[in-house]
């Protein structure tokens, strides 16, 4: 399903849409990484109760921002029959914010990332991430400070920072992976955990908790 919206401050058309078998491989590695996390002391907020419940950009956005979080994560990975990227072959990227990234509203107006201070906290937490999933993922892992391309080339609001990172006024990490597994169309559960083993290290490591 679905969700069309416009972010109210900026104008930025913030709609979402479900994309299979993407979704729901990229909501069990979230769970993964919640449970862990959770075990292991920390507080996890997931911006939507079910893979299939349908919530904006601009709405993921918000719960960061309210929640005042130490960081955020995007989850993502490119699987399908066809443009489907085997899981260690490949689309293995660490986004990070950057001061002057920007998206474009339908207007043509552009809304440009500008806090210093969030930017900096990125870039170290995205080195961090970089770090823990290739080691987890046993592949090379990108580290990019803007998408690398401008999204209007595939038909979305122009810019070259991702929208939810845009919006948020905390260190947002955005991550890309493969997503098919050896013979799947989907990533199977050892490659799950490999994903998450990766993220979990990479939140550990940028935002460490005394036990």
């Amino acid at each position: 399903m679905a969700i069309h919206a416009v972010d109210p401050g900026t104008g930025l058309d913030v709609s979402d849409y479900e994309n299979e078998p993407e979704m729901r491989d990229v909501f069990a590695v979230a769970e993964i990484v919640r449970a862990n996390l959770v075990k292991a002391g920390y507080r996890v907020i997931m911006t939507k109760p079910a893979v299939d419940t349908p919530t904006s950009l601009g709405r993921r956005a918000e719960i960061a921002n309210a929640a005042h979080a130490a960081l955020a994560l995007s989850i993502h990975d490119q699987a399908g029959a066809s443009g489907g990227v085997g899981f260690g072959q490949g689309n293995n990227v660490v986004y990070y914010q950057s001061v002057g990234r920007y998206r474009e509203t339908p207007a043509g107006k552009k809304v440009y990332f500008a806090d210093a201070a969030v930017a900096a906290r990125s870039k170290m937490c995205g080195m961090a991430f970089q770090r823990a999933r290739a080691e987890a993922q046993r592949a090379p892992v990108t580290l990019l400070g803007d998408t690398g391309y401008d999204l209007g080339t595939r038909g979305l609001p122009p810019g070259n920072i991702w929208l939810v990172q845009l919006l948020s006024h905390v260190p947002w990490i955005y991550n890309e992976a493969g997503g098919n597994s050896t013979g799947m169309i989907g990533l199977d559960r050892a490659d799950e955990q490999r994903y998450a083993a990766g993220l979990v290290a990479g939140v550990e490591a940028c935002v460490p908790i005394d036990h």
